[in-house]
């Protein structure tokens, strides 16, 4: 069997037993809310990317599941000001001074 033919066969098994359980030990993932995800690329310093990555392994959870996690909770705020002034603190602090004085 070809590796086109093995991967249209894994897809359509795949398609076909979606809603099954995993098998024991693998963990599956669904993405909650409606509608097609939106992905959103954030550029950090090497430090900063540290820092995330270390808070996210204390806590258990991927990078990028943490990362989303504190985008969401400041967006869960009523008070749209209160997000702007987050977010522009996050910014100046990620953007480099150069881009920032431009």
């Amino acid at each position: 069997m070809s590796i086109e033919e093995t991967l249209a066969a894994e897809a359509a098994h795949a398609e076909a037993n979606r809603d099954a359980t995993p098998a024991p030990g693998v963990r599956a993932q669904r993405r909650s809310g409606a509608g097609n995800p939106a992905v959103l690329s954030v550029r950090l310093t090497k430090e900063q990317y540290d820092q995330l990555s270390e808070r996210a392994e204390r806590a258990g959870v991927p990078t990028s599941a943490l990362a989303r996690e504190v985008i969401l909770s400041s967006l869960g705020d009523a008070d749209g000001d209160r997000v702007a002034a987050k977010l522009e603190e996050v910014l100046r602090r990620t953007l480099s001074p150069d881009l920032l004085a431009s």
